[in-house]
């Protein structure tokens, strides 16, 4: 499965659905964590959750090996 993921500016904004995984990829090592954010009514706090995905790292970091040679 291509899995493609967008790159993100310093201090820009995205929206995500609630109770909705979504991976974020670090752009420097391609760790991969799966996050779930849950928001109740208004003025209740907001539900995060985050785990590492060491399968999907994986496969960032090969894929960005080949990138990278020559």
């Amino acid at each position: 499965m291509s899995r493609r993921y967008i790159q993100r500016k310093d201090n820009e904004g995205w929206t995500v659905n609630s109770k909705v995984p979504f991976q974020i990829s670090c752009c420097d090592c391609g760790l991969v964590h799966t996050f779930v954010l849950v928001a109740g009514k208004k003025g209740t706090p907001i539900g995060i959750a985050a785990k590492r995905d060491n399968r999907a790292t994986g496969q960032r970091r090969r894929h960005q090996q080949k990138k990278s040679k020559p």
